[in-house]
């Protein structure tokens, strides 16, 4: 491109035109340059009927600047929405934890009071003292319910239960 075509008022910088004509470097003084111009009318179907319907390549280059920045715009409230939920959500995760680790602490404190006190409380040593009552000793209590024996003998003593004597064995059952 020769320093003519640059400094001409009356050439046609910014157009398909433009560009054919000799305008074919970054140089070029128009808003949007003869090459871009070109390059977008031929590879870009959109751009092309734009510019066929009248509108110039600058009001089409700011048109999809300013939609550009109000997809960016959109992101990023997105995204910061998205970032106070989460906020939210671990706020509210870390208060239900406190508020369960809260009720674990109180529970244990009343199973501590109650502790020794050979009364059964829950659905386990309900069931240890019921078979405990009908004279089944540890091991068969285990066996029974499908625990060890020595989970068992640990509830038995927490109720204070006296150890179950093993049945004698007669020598017709050896």
């Amino acid at each position: 491109m020769n320093a003519d075509i640059i400094t001409d008022t009356t050439y046609p910088h910014g157009t398909v035109k433009g560009f054919e004509d000799g305008c074919t470097t970054g140089h070029c003084p128009g808003e949007v340059s003869c090459k871009t111009v070109f390059t977008r009318f031929k590879g870009d179907y959109a751009f092309n009927r734009q510019m066929k319907a009248g509108i110039t390549p600058a009001e089409i280059v700011a048109a999809e600047e300013a939609r550009a920045r109000e997809a960016l715009e959109a992101s990023l409230a997105a995204q910061e929405a998205e970032k106070e939920a989460k906020s939210t959500r671990t706020r509210e995760a870390a208060r239900e934890r406190h508020n369960a680790a809260r009720r674990g602490r109180r529970q244990r404190a009343r199973t501590t009071i109650r502790k020794g006190d050979g009364v059964p409380r829950t659905t386990l040593q309900v069931e240890i003292h019921r078979l405990h009552s009908q004279g089944l000793t540890d091991s068969q209590i285990a066996v029974h319910m499908g625990k060890t024996r020595n989970q068992i003998k640990g509830v038995r003593h927490y109720l204070l239960l006296a150890p179950n004597p093993a049945p004698a064995t007669t020598g017709a059952e050896s």
